[in-house]
């Protein structure tokens, strides 16, 4: 029997219905929406100054706007953080800056325009040594990332520059002040691009302590080691200014051409500082004995190894010349461990021996330091005055 006409339309129109919504699902799923396409932008902000290795926030747009996109933050060819659009196309990437970039949003084919991000480097700076004038100071500076820029030292005293110099990283610097005085020192960084200016402010006074016989205490035990170090003789560092100390600082004025008061002023801090061995004028293995400087040097091959006081003759005849001890005597009252490299005249050992010629010809040295004297000098040594 055929059926009604009016059921065959039926049965058709409910195909149809069914068939619409199987074949929209389908065109659905052959579209990827967590990625851009073509016709869509990204766009980056640039971070704000962010200290470096720290938490940062990089903000991005998608045009036109939708949700659940994937995007990927590259630098150098490199993933490094990861996020997705929120409805209005928004996105967020946290991580931690450690290079200025450049980075870029990406999400399948389509890429943003690169923005650099503007790292803050960290410096530390420390300031070790005596602050005393002439004495070094030493600087020690870092940076992070060492490839954040150049580090300058900057030291000011009042209103005036009095010095500028780029220093190694990690290196320490020694800065040798000549004024007593208050300073300030900055570290500061001359950037590379990406990187912000930043500097470290050290604040430090100098002092130049006044030192005579008599004196007592640090200043004096920093005195007595910085003698020692610059080979001047000294019988010992006890922190008390006495005899020892006082010829020390004769020799070291001596030295230096400066006057001999036997007081330590801020121009004996200064020579202190400066001086340097001493070049002898002979080579080899001998003593020198200066008749202008009123100074005995011990020479061990070719170097100046002991600086010590000495008083000559009062009228100028202590012999000038090229000696050989030929005789030793220990001992004694008057004449203590005596030397003698020609006729009468002798290295000895003497109770007063000013900052000048007084002898009677003789090359005394103060009686603390003439038995190790009579030690070093061994028969035959060679003797050479001079002025």
């Amino acid at each position: 029997m055929r059926a009604p006409l009016f059921l065959i339309a039926t049965v058709l129109i409910a195909t149809a219905g069914t068939t619409i919504p199987a074949h929209a699902g389908a065109r659905s799923n052959s579209l990827d929406d967590s990625v851009a396409t073509a016709t869509d932008t990204l766009s980056l902000s640039r971070p704000s100054v962010t200290p470096y290795n720290q938490m940062a926030s990089i903000n991005g747009a998608l045009t036109p706007a939708r949700a659940g996109v994937d995007i990927d933050l590259v630098r150098d060819g490199v993933v490094v953080a990861q996020a997705q659009t929120a409805a209005d196309g928004g996105f967020s990437f946290n991580l931690r800056l450690v290079s200025p970039g450049p980075y870029v949003a990406r999400s399948g084919s389509v890429e943003s325009a690169p923005v650099s991000a503007r790292i803050r480097p960290i410096i530390t700076a420390s300031l070790q040594g005596d602050r005393v004038v002439g004495q070094p100071l030493q600087l020690r500076a870092g940076i992070q990332p060492a490839t954040a820029g150049k580090l300058r030292l900057i030291v000011i005293r009042g209103h005036h520059r009095v010095r500028s110099r780029l220093v190694t990283t990690r290196k320490p610097f020694a800065l040798t002040l000549s004024k007593a005085a208050r300073y300030v020192a900055w570290v500061e960084v001359e950037p590379n691009t990406g990187y912000t200016q930043i500097a470290r402010e050290l604040r430090f006074g100098v002092s130049a302590p006044s030192l005579h016989l008599g004196s007592h205490g640090r200043g004096v035990r920093l005195l007595e080691r910085e003698l020692i170090a610059h080979r001047f003789a000294l019988l010992h560092a006890d922190s008390a200014f006495g005899a020892d100390t006082l010829e020390a600082v004769y020799a070291l004025q001596k030295l230096a051409g400066l006057s001999r008061s036997g007081r330590m002023s801020a121009a004996a801090w200064r020579a202190l500082g400066r001086s340097e061995p001493p070049r002898p004028r002979l080579r080899g293995t001998y003593i020198e004995v200066n008749k202008t400087k009123q100074i005995l040097f011990v020479v061990r091959k070719s170097k100046v190894t002991l600086i010590v006081p000495v008083s000559t003759g009062a009228t100028g005849n202590t012999p000038i010349g090229v000696f050989h001890v030929y005789s030793k005597v220990p001992g004694g009252a008057v004449m203590y461990y005596s030397n003698y490299f020609t006729g009468a005249f002798a290295i000895h050992g003497y109770v007063d021996v000013p900052p000048y010629p007084a002898s009677h010809g003789c090359v005394r040295v103060p009686m603390w330091i003439a038995p190790h004297l009579y030690g070093l000098i061994s028969l035959n040594s060679r003797v050479y005055i001079h002025y």
